[in-house]
């Protein structure tokens, strides 16, 4: 995983606010919080962004890290709000042909020169639901970003599960 070295260039260079996209139970943005940085979790689940709220609350980050119910492929936010981008799991479930919806929204609420770090699946994966991707074509996708960092490796779920992430910079 290249979160930690995320947070590092995050830290490196004075990035401060933090959009995480699928956040689930907020664990990756309450780490975000802890870590220092300003963090808006989004999820479609009200059921998970519920216990994100109560767990920042039990933490004391709720002033750090706040959580709405969202769509990746509709955000809320302004031009330029956020100078880092998580998704850790959430762009190998969108359909191929909302993926350039999903792109500009990103895009759009990125400010330039920010990060993203990205986890999919690889095509090495064998099972699981959602897209599988190579690496190049993972970059063509994200064509208006530079890649920073890869890394592919693999965890044991029922079979191995092949992921790829990615630090990527918007040009």
């Amino acid at each position: 995983e290249l979160l930690e070295e995320f947070w590092r260039l995050m830290k490196e260079e004075e990035k401060k606010e933090i959009l995480d996209l699928g956040c689930g139970d907020g664990w990756i943005s309450l780490k975000a919080a802890a870590e220092g940085f300003k963090v808006t979790g989004i999820d479609a689940s009200e059921t998970a962004i519920t216990e994100a709220k109560r767990e920042a609350r039990k933490l004391g980050l709720e002033k750090r890290a706040r959580f709405e119910v969202g769509d990746a492929l509709n955000l809320p936010f302004r031009a330029n709000t956020f100078e880092g981008i998580i998704d850790r799991g959430l762009f190998h479930h969108i359909l191929p042909e909302n993926r350039k919806r999903y792109l500009e929204n990103i895009d759009r609420v990125l400010k330039a020169k920010g990060l993203v770090n990205l986890s999919v699946f690889s095509k090495l994966n064998p099972l699981g639901i959602g897209q599988r991707f190579k690496r190049k074509e993972t970059e063509r996708l994200f064509e208006n970003y530079e890649v920073v960092k890869f890394k592919e490796d693999q965890f044991p779920v029922l079979a191995p599960a092949h992921l790829m992430h990615f630090i990527l910079r918007k040009k």
